[in-house]
């Protein structure tokens, strides 16, 4: 009786092996997968994450649609809400539609082919089940990428005068003359850009943006498949090293000669300004509201409770909701810029419509704050290097919103030189 018990068993656990191994596959009607529901997505070898992928099948044919959307209320702290479509999957196509054919094979729809947008030649291939979906999108490459690759931040040079010969931001400001007002106010928002304003250290010491910019950036590289990948100095776990960027987080494509559009997924974003800012918070606990960038509350001791939050100035809370409300509507499509390379280096910059709105949105408020614009002065005043400037940036200051009114160019972007021989 024993050993019939024991054949009966295995002959049972041969049968249910044989019966899942040749079970036909089920038709997937219409599913949506994601990060938390089965969906595994990879652009040429890399995960990319934040995506959303739908299989709509209708017999040996299925239409696949893949997409991404962000939540605004992750940035509550800001009064954002609702959901904002976000970067697809190949850069330039905000949704990629791929109608294909599948086939069965072990319970599973498998599938296979090649496509390609207006910017990107690229390969497919996946599987699909009730509960799971695998797309691996291979061999992509634009049509073309920008060149030379690999970049860096020029650098912060002066003049003999104080001037700056060099400089990490690029600002081209034509506009039409004021009456008795001989500014350049190109040369004063180049300035600006070097007052030290963001507090490091624990707020023992500031740091200018340009000195921020070349002190955290050490490099851009242009991929041709799309992806740029920044090197940069990190701070997560409290020591400084060198990092890269994951592939799939920043995207671009060139959409005509001198132009070209940029992709941010905003999860690899303010994950890795999060990571940076937190003491590197997993991407699995990032929750903006509650830690570290956007915190909901102080600790209960009403100290800070170490979050290290970029919120606690409230001109900066205004400065990142205009920016937010200005540039988001553009996240799934691109954000346009426009680049020229010459033999010493690339100008990336956004256009003049562009730069005027922005700056109507972002500067203006901060200019029309008092306090603001004292502690500004105050920063000018203690740096030798700027004090000399002083008279002139009191006089530009109430200026400049007249000046964009007269504006003809105004280019604001950033300067790069090329990186060669590990330099």
């Amino acid at each position: 009786m024993k050993k019939f018990t024991i054949f009966l068993l295995s002959s049972l656990a041969l049968a249910s092996c044989s019966d899942d191994k040749n079970t036909p596959a089920s038709p997937i009607a219409e599913k949506t997968y994601d990060a938390s529901s089965g969906l595994e997505l990879y652009y040429n070898g890399a995960v990319m994450p934040g995506k959303s992928v739908t299989f709509a099948q209708d017999g040996t044919k299925a239409e696949i649609t893949a997409f991404s959307e962000f939540d605004l209320s992750q940035l509550s702290a800001l009064g954002l809400s609702g959901k904002i479509q976000a970067p697809g999957v190949v850069p330039g196509s905000p949704k990629l539609l791929l109608n294909t054919d599948v086939a069965a094979a072990d319970g599973t729809w498998t599938f296979a082919g090649t496509s390609q947008n207006d910017f990107c030649k690229f390969a497919y291939s996946g599987v699909a089940t009730d509960s799971k979906l695998k797309l691996f999108i291979n061999d992509a490459v634009l049509n073309a990428p920008v060149s030379p690759e690999v970049w860096k931040p020029a650098p912060i040079e002066k003049n003999s005068d104080g001037t700056f010969k060099s400089l990490p931001f690029y600002i081209d400001w034509q506009y039409t003359p004021l009456p008795d007002v001989d500014i350049d106010f190109s040369a004063v928002l180049s300035a600006l850009t070097t007052l030290p304003v963001i507090p490091v250290y624990n707020n023992t010491a500031y740091m200018s943006v340009s000195e921020a910019l070349t002190e955290v950036l050490r490099t851009v590289a242009f991929r041709p498949d799309g992806n740029i990948i920044f090197t940069y100095i990190s701070t997560s776990f409290g020591a400084a090293r060198i990092a890269q960027t994951e592939p799939n987080g920043y995207q671009y494509v060139v959409d005509s000669p001198g132009s070209v559009r940029l992709y941010i997924n905003p999860l690899s974003f303010f994950s890795l300004l999060l990571n940076n800012t937190s003491g590197g918070t997993p991407e699995a606990d990032i929750d903006l509201n509650d830690h570290g960038l956007f915190p909901a509350k102080k600790a209960a001791s009403g100290n800070d409770d170490g979050s290290g939050s970029m919120l606690d100035s409230e001109m900066v809370k205004n400065i990142l909701k205009s920016a937010m409300e200005a540039l988001l509507p553009q996240l799934a499509t691109g954000f346009p810029l426009s680049f020229d390379v010459t033999a010493d280096g690339m100008h990336l910059y956004i256009d003049t419509a562009t730069t005027v709105t922005l700056l109507n949105k972002i500067l203006l408020p901060v200019l029309q704050d008092t306090s603001t614009v004292k502690t500004i002065l105050a920063y000018i005043e203690s740096d030798p290097s700027l004090s000399p400037l002083l008279p002139e940036i009191e006089k530009a200051l109430p200026l400049i919103p007249k000046l964009f009114e007269q504006t003809n160019t105004l280019r604001l972007g950033f300067t790069f030189v090329p990186y060669t021989d590990g330099k």
